[in-house]
């Protein structure tokens, strides 16, 4: 199954035929990429909400508010989705039962996908920090500041944290 959003809302599960199998209409636009795990996918709109849909049929299972919208993909550990969200905040949510577990404040939006690597979840912010936080907890175990809006993904590799900059610089950082 392919899942993919669009700019008015749409939420597509197309089979490899090309054959659509279902649609979830969220308020605004879908800009993330929805990550499929277990029966459920999960993806975060314009809208505000982090949503939780049944794979195999599209039906909503939970949403969560966050403060403002999110173009941010999820990442998941566990049982926890991780998302940033144009109100600045990096969200740790129970993929269970959509209860927040923690969440924290960056100096300004954030636009970044987190990646989860051992034990810690790496975050970029248009704030020009990528943050290290303990990923069952939120708390800031280190952050390292860029001159510029880091807007991209960071990718861990062989105990390295690589990520890029709006002031045209690559960074590589030990996890």
């Amino acid at each position: 199954m392919i899942y993919f959003g669009n700019e008015v809302g749409g939420l597509y599960a197309i089979d490899f035929r090309g054959t659509q199998k279902w649609r979830f209409q969220a308020k605004r636009a879908i800009t993330s990429s929805p990550v499929h795990n277990g029966q459920a996918v999960y993806f975060s709109s314009v809208d505000g909400n982090l949503y939780a849909v049944d794979a195999g049929n599209g039906w909503p299972i939970w949403k969560f508010r966050m403060g403002k919208g999110s173009v941010s993909s999820v990442a998941i550990a566990d049982h926890l989705i991780f998302v940033g969200a144009a109100d600045g905040f990096i969200y740790c949510v129970d993929g269970r039962n959509a209860k927040e577990v923690w969440r924290f404040r960056t100096e300004d939006q954030v636009s970044s996908t987190p990646v989860v690597y051992k034990d810690s979840v790496y975050c970029g912010s248009v704030d020009g920090n990528m943050y290290c936080l303990e990923y069952r907890t939120g708390r800031l175990r280190w952050k390292f500041e860029t001159k510029a809006a880091i807007m991209g993904s960071p990718v861990v590799f062989d105990d390295i944290v690589y990520f890029g900059s709006t002031d045209h610089q690559v960074y590589a950082l030990f996890a």
